[in-house]
């Protein structure tokens, strides 16, 4: 692009020197100008993009003007950063909120999907935290300010987009190279060229030959390069992803080989109930209710989810009440078990007592007269320690153990009646997403701290045949190094600090925003959603940079073949040879100004493929080169012979 530019101030000295403003010369300056501008325009295009990026973050709140909660009660409109931590603001419906916060008054549902993606509204209450760039959809919030405007969420991840650097990958390094050696080629043959042609004796003006120059060089792939690289940063940022480096985006589209967590990646990371396994003689119903009961004052993640579970199934007892009022035991890592202690109801007037329909009446009177009755569900060991096991109890444990479930007891009285079986589902869409990684010739790895059958067992649901179980940190650190000794790129995913070596030894470390500040530290890409499974999404983006830039440099260099094959029999029209050799059969002058045209056009045209990238499925890397070859080989040779045709007709027509 220099040299171009170069070009066209020459051109423009030329005819300021033979004082010679002739259309053709005029046509020909303008025309090498514009190719500069367009390249020009590509660049600055991209960059605005994504400065835009991080302006259109920091408008969402700096230009909001915020109640401020006085001492006395009243209120007071102010800018936000007049607001200082620990001061009260008042946020209502359809506002945003400007500044992070806690919520010290007030419930709301607030609607978090500039920060998570999350498009549903989440309702929170008094102590929560709540996020600058947040919207408050329904009611009202008093907030007190934990951070400034400018130590704000948004104002951070506006700063981190900024800070981005993007230093050339390999890729782009070589491709410079070949660009450079196709420019100092190029250069010699041209200028030869004329020296050649005017020392037969034939004039060749400087204006023809700096015309036929320019639709030479690489000016295509020169003036689009920066644009698809800065545009790889701005499609990572809308996924909400942050790359600390441009250069790690490239090493993305390289991955040989991809550590995936269980816990978060493969897996939701929350224990389901997937089936209900009665024991002895107690049925079904008899183990759901009673686990129903047990659960009802649960509220943990794992309660909550047994609850949805027997409702899903209609397993709703007539006691529930009564359990909501009975004493309960919470879970904790001591006793690793929870549940109540049942009281039936006593009926006015008599000594008994309401008989519970999960349980036998002979148990029921026999034992636990007077009494407050356990209903329990807990660790299978810490159950049989204290219950009465059935004889079928260890078996059971057994099956559930091979499917890679995790048991846990329900007992009731003194016997335990049952087992529910709870899994860490798949993540919708993740074995798809597997089978697409190794489409592109990548090779998953699954690392989980759980025990080798169990780890074996959902890595062969999902199609992994690779897994590193009971995983310590170090054994993290040491695969990555063990992969990168075999000359393998390799990508990471943590979010503790026990997985920062890891993170920072790998060639993309993608550390989650809700991870520990060592873990973002020690990565070079942060996600802000903190879904472990967006490496997926990132190597897919690294692939479409790679794949994009190759398709483009190869549809330039047919470009620079072609145009040479169409420029240079006119220029050598002279010649007999030559003449057969001119298969459009343009004159020298058209020949020139139709291909200058087509060279300072085709750089806008193929602008927004450079921005947006070229659509990507995951396809063996054998299968995509073929294709570029086809599409951008065959069509960059093929394209400039038509265009120039019809450019060149157009323009004897005018």
């Amino acid at each position: 692009m220099f040299l171009t530019e170069i070009s066209f101030l020459l051109s423009l000295m030329y005819m300021f020197f033979i004082k010679e403003f002739s259309f053709f010369y005029v046509s020909i300056t303008v025309l090498i100008f514009a190719t500069v501008w367009f390249g020009t325009f590509a660049d600055s295009y991209s960059e605005h993009q994504a400065k835009i990026t991080a302006s259109s973050l920091l408008k969402v709140t700096s230009n909001l003007s915020v109640r401020k909660i006085l001492p006395n009660g009243s209120e007071v409109y102010v800018p936000p950063d007049a607001v200082s931590a620990e001061d009260v603001i008042l946020v209502k419906e359809n506002e945003i909120i400007p500044l992070d916060g806690v919520i010290v008054e007030g419930v709301a549902a607030i609607d978090e999907s500039l920060v998570t993606g999350e498009s549903l509204p989440v309702i929170k209450s008094v102590n929560d935290e709540v996020i600058s760039g947040s919207k408050v959809v329904s009611d009202w919030i008093k907030v007190r300010v934990t951070k400034t405007l400018k130590e704000s969420y948004v104002y951070r991840i506006a700063g981190m987009i900024e800070k981005t650097k993007r230093p050339k990958g390999e890729s782009e390094k070589q491709l410079d190279i070949l660009i450079y050696g196709l420019t100092l080629l190029l250069s010699f043959v041209v200028f030869s060229l004329g020296i050649t042609i005017n020392l037969l004796g034939y004039s060749l003006n400087l204006p023809i030959l700096l015309g036929f120059y320019v639709c030479l060089l690489p000016t295509t792939i020169g003036a689009l390069e920066e644009a698809i690289g800065i545009s790889g940063l701005t499609r990572l940022w809308n996924i909400n992803v942050v790359s600390k480096s441009g250069k790690a985006i490239e090493a993305a589209g390289d991955i040989d080989v991809v550590l995936l967590d269980k816990t978060g990646t493969i897996t939701v990371g929350k224990r389901e109930p997937v089936k209900i396994i009665p024991l002895g003689s107690h049925t079904e119903e008899e183990v759901a209710k009673a686990l129903f009961l047990s659960s009802v004052q649960d509220d943990t993640q794992e309660g909550k989810a047994i609850l949805r579970y027997l409702q899903s199934k209609n397993y709703l007892p007539s006691e529930i009440d009564q359990a909501i009022i009975s004493s309960y035991e919470e879970f904790s890592a001591k006793t690793r078990k929870s549940g109540i202690y049942y009281k039936s109801i006593r009926l006015p007037g008599k000594e008994i007592y309401k008989e519970m329909r999960l349980i036998r009446k002979s148990d029921f009177y026999g034992v636990y007269l007077n009494e407050k009755m356990p209903i329990f569900k807990g660790a299978p060991d810490v159950m049989k320690s204290i219950f009465r096991a059935p004889p079928d109890f260890d078996e059971k444990l057994e099956e559930i153990a091979k499917e890679g479930g995790t048991p846990l007891a329900v007992a009731v009285g003194d016997e335990i009646i049952g087992l529910v079986e709870l899994k860490d589902v798949l993540k919708e869409g993740v074995k798809e997403q597997i089978e697409a990684l190794k489409s592109m010739g990548i090779e998953p790895y699954m690392v989980t701290g759980d025990h080798p059958i169990t780890a074996q067992i959902i890595a062969s649901e999902v199609g992994i045949n690779n897994v590193i179980s009971q995983a310590k940190p170090e054994d993290k650190y040491k695969k990555v190094i063990e992969e990168q000794s075999k000359g393998k790129t390799i990508a990471m995913v943590g979010d503790g600090t026990n997985d920062a070596p890891a993170l920072a030894r790998a060639n993309v470390g993608l550390a989650m925003y809700s991870g520990t500040e060592v873990a973002k530290e020690a990565a070079n890409m942060i996600d802000l959603e903190s879904d472990p499974s967006k490496i997926i999404d990132v190597i897919k983006l690294g692939k479409q940079l790679l794949i994009t830039r190759g398709s483009l440099a190869t549809f330039s260099i047919a470009n620079d073949v072609s145009k040479y094959f169409v420029v240079l029999p006119a220029l050598l029209s002279f010649l007999s040879v030559a003449k057969t050799l001119n298969v459009l059969h343009l004159p020298l002058h058209v020949a020139v100004i139709a291909a200058l045209i087509y060279n300072a056009l085709i750089i806008p045209i193929l602008m927004p493929i450079a921005i947006k990238g070229i659509s990507f499925k995951p396809r063996s890397p054998k299968r995509v080169f073929l294709e570029n070859v086809l599409i951008y080989g065959l069509g960059g040779v093929i394209l400039p012979f038509l265009a120039i045709k019809l450019i060149g007709i157009l323009i004897m027509v005018l």
